[in-house]
């Protein structure tokens, strides 16, 4: 069995495409490739393909990765280019690895996310502002609770979620946030508690958020899938 991870961008209209729907472009452009992808046991075998984390519907990213299996040993760079072939626009392979088979898939390994966020607006002094939230000790939000098919609104402390806030320009901020199946912090959650923060009204669509990184720790670091 042969494992490796892609490194790949999501951007333009395609952004509006579910990750369901995301998978299935993967299925077919790997069977147009003629990748001689390892399939699943059992009555209904399916594809051995998995996604890092879902990325929320609307939102661009240049930093999202996906795990295979291929039956045959193949190179790197002939895998980018047989699959970028038949990817349509606004996806793109950046990168290929190959991965012992005793690593961890991507869903198992990813613990935060760097994003992108560029304001509907300047905000003088953001800096000093972002430096006062990132001293406050607790945070406390509504979140929505999803347990035995039931939601619940539950208030909650994100603090120990947020990792960093920079400002880039008075109408840009980079964050650095917990994103995996263990913790998970959504971006547009922060986001709108700094605008609450700042006292300004907050309307989500005029707010655009781009993914730029998926780490993973190593040696108490946060580096990136594909290093």
């Amino acid at each position: 069995m042969n494992k490796y991870r892609l490194k790949f961008s999501k951007q333009g209209k395609i952004k509006f495409v579910g990750h369901l729907d995301l998978l299935k472009i993967f299925q077919r452009a790997i069977k147009r490739a003629k990748l001689p992808i390892s399939y699943s046991e059992g009555f209904n075998p399916h594809q051995k393909v998995s996604f890092a984390i879902p990325l929320p519907l609307g939102m661009e990213s240049i930093s999202e990765y996906v795990d295979i299996r291929l039956e045959e040993n193949l190179k790197e760079e002939e895998i980018l280019k047989k699959l970028n072939q038949e990817m349509p626009i606004g996806l793109e392979i950046l990168n290929v690895i190959k991965l012992e088979n005793d690593d961890k898939n991507a869903p198992a390994i990813v613990c935060c996310g760097e994003y992108e966020v560029k304001l509907d607006r300047e905000i003088d002094n953001l800096k000093k502002s972002i430096e006062e939230i990132l001293n406050i000790e607790e945070i406390n939000v509504e979140k929505i609770i999803k347990k035995r098919g039931e939601e619940s609104v539950k208030l909650v402390n994100i603090r120990n979620e947020i990792y960093n806030i920079e400002v880039i320009k008075n109408d840009t901020i980079k964050i650095l946030i917990a994103t995996g199946s263990a913790k998970n912090l959504k971006p547009d959650v922060l986001i709108e508690y700094i605008y609450k923060k700042l006292e300004i009204p907050y309307n989500k669509f005029k707010v655009i958020i781009k993914r730029t990184k998926l780490l993973k720790e190593k040696d108490g670091q946060f580096i990136e899938l594909d290093l």
